[in-house]
């Protein structure tokens, strides 16, 4: 057995069909077997990937383009459930994150927009009137988490979520 210890600033998650933001890092997580060849007759090995310390903010991007079978380029637009908490384990115990923020592309590979959507700077992630602003180049308007959890399944690209203190 090995160890290799890596800092990372963000994760970037495989999209799979009908899951949740949950479900996509629990497989990023999970022991993943390697195909393997060694002088002593082994064949397989594996991997898990953990974490040792947890991050003041965890950033994840979903990874919405990929190429086809053909080579072309294609956004991938399979919907993710977008939860408002997680809570992470690592080495040195637990700890609950909120989602605070995220970036959604519109469109497809050839054309796109990149909107905002993030926490109002006045309160905090868990205030009850969940108040969050959307941000579309010049225009600023009003929305709620729950909302953007709702409209953005399909769209979003990258999620930041804070520690709870």
């Amino acid at each position: 057995m090995s160890t290799k210890q890596e800092e990372f600033t963000n994760l970037s998650l495989d999209l799979v069909f009908g899951v949740s933001v949950e479900d996509l890092l629990q497989e990023y997580l999970k022991e993943k077997e390697l195909e393997f060849s060694c002088e002593c007759g082994g064949r397989t090995s594996s991997y898990r990937s953990s974490f040792s310390t947890l991050p003041q903010v965890l950033i994840m991007q979903l990874k919405r383009f990929r190429f086809s079978p053909s080579l072309e380029l294609e956004k991938a637009d399979e919907p993710v459930t977008l939860l408002r908490d997680l809570v992470l384990t690592s080495a040195q115990g637990g700890s609950c994150y909120s989602l605070i923020s995220t970036i959604s592309h519109i469109g497809g590979t050839e054309r796109g927009h990149y909107i905002c959507d993030g926490v109002h700077p006045d309160d905090s992630p868990d205030d009850p009137r969940d108040r969050w602003l959307s941000f579309n180049d010049s225009v600023v308007f009003r929305t709620s988490g729950s909302a953007v959890c709702r409209h953005q399944k399909q769209d979003a690209y990258i999620l930041f979520y804070k520690r709870q203190v």
